[in-house]
């Protein structure tokens, strides 16, 4: 999750702090932000960080035991999510001018990370990957630390086969049902974790071909139940996704400005919605389909709206890091080197 630490990839810095950018520039203020443009720039990015997740898992789970890679992941989400969390609510209340405790209940369940499952929208928009992230971890740290290592071809390939099974079944229930609640991202998202560990394996595209043919032929059927006319932008963000992974490791891109971004950029994606909502009360945006307002004052303070907002999400980010998250991993690090 958190570019500090044990992260120590050149290209993978890189590549995080790219995902981060596609994310913020899929949500508003930007114009296409509502429309297929804006979901494969941001489902790109979700994308190529679930590959980041599974490409990074099991080396930091062979590090650990079950006990301290639980507490190890758990300490690397959840206290940062819950600060950043509490500090969105406070600012839409405030903003709202309702009650503090008026909506003390979204927030209680939005710090489970799973407030889905009890009927209550996310605070932070960008928050709704995580809990798929926490079942990863979680799913990891029940198999044995070198299990990945030492699985054969065909226990793998089960993996997927069983994944993919599961993804379709999700998606014709989908279907059937007409409930967008229904989860099928839950399942491909995973499965794309797993691809980001079989290529760490391999260290090659075409070596794992097959599970890549398993994927897709789960991937291809499930979209289309689960999306119908939208499927498309669905492949195109995922196979976009993969490809700009394996080409950043191709070329072993290193940019020192996604690099720093990328150093912060957990904090970054999660805190944008707080100057997200304070400038939307300061600048009001004009649209340049009314003819009775100007286009060129839209862009004046479509710009400004957009500046403003990323400068203001990368130094609350930054603080965060230095100041929250570097000092508490530290910290925690003395009492999971304690567990056994």
């Amino acid at each position: 999750m958190s570019g500090t630490g044990e992260n120590n990839y050149g290209w993978i810095s890189t590549l995080r702090g790219f995902a981060a950018l596609l994310v913020f520039f899929a949500h508003p203020p930007m114009p296409w932000a509502d429309n297929s443009v804006g979901f494969v720039i941001g489902r790109t990015g979700v994308a190529i960080f679930f590959l980041i997740m599974g490409y990074l898992a099991v080396q930091a789970r062979q590090k650990r035991t079950r006990k301290q890679y639980l507490y190890n992941r758990f300490i690397r989400m959840y206290p940062v999510f819950w600060l950043i969390l509490v500090a969105t609510y406070i600012t839409k209340v405030v903003l709202a001018r309702v009650g503090l405790f008026s909506h003390i209940k979204d927030l209680l369940f939005n710090m489970t990370l799973f407030n889905k499952f009890f009927g209550s929208s996310p605070l932070i928009g960008t928050s709704w990957m995580m809990p798929i992230q926490v079942c990863f971890f979680v799913a990891l740290a029940v198999l044995s630390a070198d299990f990945f290592e030492y699985a054969s071809e065909k226990t793998i390939e089960r993996l997927f086969i069983a994944g993919g099974i599961g993804a379709v079944l999700i998606s014709l229930l989908r279907f059937i049902t007409h409930n967008d609640g229904i989860p099928t991202a839950f399942v491909l998202l995973i499965m794309f974790g797993l691809i980001g560990i079989q290529y760490k394996e391999y260290g090659d595209i075409r070596s794992i071909s097959r599970y890549l043919e398993i994927y897709a032929a789960a991937f291809v059927p499930s979209v289309i139940l689960s999306y119908r006319g939208e499927f498309i932008r669905y492949i195109v963000a995922y196979v976009a996704g993969i490809a700009l992974f394996v080409l950043a490791d191709k070329y072993k891109v290193s940019v020192e400005a996604m690099n720093k971004l990328g150093s912060v950029g957990f904090s970054f994606f999660l805190v944008s919605d707080i100057p997200q909502l304070i400038l939307e009360k300061i600048i009001v945006l004009v649209d340049p389909k009314n003819p009775d307002k100007k286009a060129e004052l839209y862009i004046v303070k479509l710009v400004l709206f957009i500046v403003i907002k990323f400068a203001a999400s990368l130094g609350l980010a930054h603080l965060l890091t230095k100041y929250v998250e570097k000092p508490m991993l530290s910290k925690a690090k003395s009492i999971e080197m304690s567990m056994k």
